[in-house]
């Protein structure tokens, strides 16, 4: 059995069941993915939508979101400042010809503000951050209050991640992982924890940012250049490209991994990559995704406060397509066997979906 360890606890209304491997190998009960409860205040999230189709409100929330995230990382002791300096003597012009493909068309829904940054995730700024923003984020995954800070909080949602897909997968009966694709990689964090979790398999991590990937292989060069003497390198290569249409071989993955990324989607963009995942998966291949739970009393929370809420859509434009995302129903319309989950951390949940064997 996998080593599912405590924070991976079964996403039901009832106490929870730690997913945690015992001397005996038991560990939570996963259970069907269900329809999720739309947002109880639907008054406040209109009146939300439509304040932000106003650009100088939209603005001004989007710069009140960015500066949380920075105070929040600087009361871990994070410099974003002096994250972005470390990296000014790069020739970023040359990195992104090493990663960029010119042919690669931007979906309309990928070209508006992400994350608080006017220029989404196609801009060296955003790309420079990731980590440290990531860090700060996730700061506060695991305290359902929302205040205390964990610097160790992203690793954390990560590896939670890793152990409650590797027990849905285990007990689907998913073939053995040879070769992973890790769908909207960005610099490499989601790529790094696949690595991690599956360390025989090669990883191929794919992006529509060249900016992101830029990024993330030369963070990888320089890994490379402190990786001890005879070492194995390491098993991971990106690739500019979108998710809806890779471009990749039939069957030429055992699983298509899919961290944080569909919240950032439209609904059809999140089928259109579920369809793609189904073609890329050999027979018995496993689709997994982690995501924030929208099920979940934090997530509903969320929905309940203006505040929150707004600092919340100001940086996830596509926000509310993603609560009303039937996942298992998007997942079975690709074809999958029906899909399970675990609650990762208290507001994120792990959904796996088996291709059938044939």
């Amino acid at each position: 059995m996998s080593q599912c360890a405590a924070r991976c606890t079964p996403v039901q209304r009832r106490p929870a069941v730690r997913c945690q491997a015992t001397a005996t190998g038991t560990a939570a009960a996963p259970h069907a993915v269900t329809s999720v409860p739309g947002p109880k205040n639907a008054l406040l999230v209109n009146l939300v939508e439509a304040l932000f189709r106003f650009p100088p409100f939209f603005a001004m929330a989007a710069k009140n979101a960015r500066e949380m995230i920075v105070k929040r990382g600087e009361r871990m002791g994070m410099d974003f400042q002096a994250e972005i300096d470390a990296l000014k003597s790069v020739d970023w012009e040359a990195e992104l010809a090493r990663v960029q493909d010119p042919s690669v068309k931007y979906p309309a829904y990928y070209t508006v503000p992400f994350h608080a940054y006017p220029e989404g995730n196609l801009g060296w700024g955003p790309a420079m951050e990731m980590t440290v923003a990531a860090r700060s984020v996730h700061s506060t995954v695991y305290d359902p209050s929302g205040q205390a800070l964990d610097p160790q909080g992203d690793d954390n949602l990560r590896s939670s991640y890793s152990r409650c897909m590797q027990q849905l997968m285990e007990e689907g009966g998913a073939r053995p992982v040879r070769d992973v694709l890790d769908v909207g990689a960005a610099t490499g964090l989601s790529s790094l924890a696949l690595l991690k979790a599956f360390p025989d398999a090669e990883v191929t991590g794919i992006d529509l940012s060249p900016h992101m990937l830029a990024v993330g292989s030369y963070l990888q060069r320089q890994r490379a250049l402190q990786r001890p003497a005879g070492a194995a390198p390491e098993r991971l290569r990106f690739v500019h490209g979108a998710a809806e249409d890779t471009r990749m071989p039939d069957q030429s993955f055992d699983l298509v991994s899919i961290m944080l990324v569909c919240h950032e989607l439209p609904t059809a963009a999140s089928a259109a990559i579920f369809k793609e995942a189904y073609r890329l998966l050999r027979p018995g291949g496993a689709l997994a995704v982690m995501e924030m739970n929208p099920a979940s009393p934090v997530f509903q929370r969320v929905f309940s406060n203006p505040f929150a809420y707004v600092a919340f859509k100001s940086t996830e434009p596509w926000l509310l397509e993603y609560v009303t995302l039937d996942m298992a129903a998007a997942m079975a319309d690709a074809g999958f066997l029906p899909a399970q989950q675990l609650e990762n951390s208290p507001r994120h949940r792990t959904v796996v979906a088996i291709k059938p064997q044939q």
